[in-house]
């Protein structure tokens, strides 16, 4: 599954195991490991939490 957000696909292979966010970036561990992305803002960050949570 990917997400697109600025032209850049972010990959997600589930299940996704953990979500954490730090002001603008995004860190989550999916079944192949750690990955973080970062973020223009807070409400894009949480706009692709709750997509993660939601997939």
């Amino acid at each position: 599954m990917s997400y697109t957000y600025n032209g850049s696909e972010i990959q997600i292979a589930h299940p996704v195991q953990t979500i954490s966010i730090n002001n603008l970036r995004v860190i989550f561990a999916d079944s192949q490991g750690q990955k973080y992305t970062q973020f223009d803002t807070k409400s894009h960050a949480r706009q692709f939490v709750k997509w993660l949570q939601m997939s």
